[in-house]
């Protein structure tokens, strides 16, 4: 992992500094629609059933640089890790935001025995 960006959950004290990115690619249009979104995947993380992850990439100065929303599916060919929403911000190191989301992304899905699909750069 590129060790430049840290990559972990979103957390509910990032909820709204993520909003700048969901918007940005038009994936929400709502701070408060967003909200709720984040809220129902933060509190289900703690169920052993859950299915859906936010994931932010952030600076070593806490700014977030990048986020994810990675999603588990069964198919007949087994578990796949589905990313409907990625979002990279910065164009000064997308290479590097781009690798670390990546490389948690594959961590992510290792633990759970899914495979992922690849994600454009």
């Amino acid at each position: 992992m590129n060790a430049a960006y840290n990559v972990t959950d979103m957390t509910a004290a990032q909820v709204d500094r993520a909003f700048p990115l969901v918007t940005a690619v038009d994936a929400v249009s709502d701070l408060s629609d967003w909200r709720q979104f984040c809220q129902r995947i933060i509190a289900s993380r703690s169920e052993e059933t859950a299915n859906e992850w936010l994931l932010v990439c952030a600076n070593a100065l806490g700014y977030l640089k990048g986020l994810c929303l990675a999603r588990i599916s069964q198919t007949e060919a087994g578990s796949i890790l589905d990313v409907p929403l990625y979002v990279v911000a910065t164009v000064v190191d997308e290479e590097g935001v781009q690798s670390a989301l990546r490389a948690r992304l594959q961590m992510l899905a290792a633990t759970l025995g899914a495979t992922v699909p690849v994600i454009p750069a």
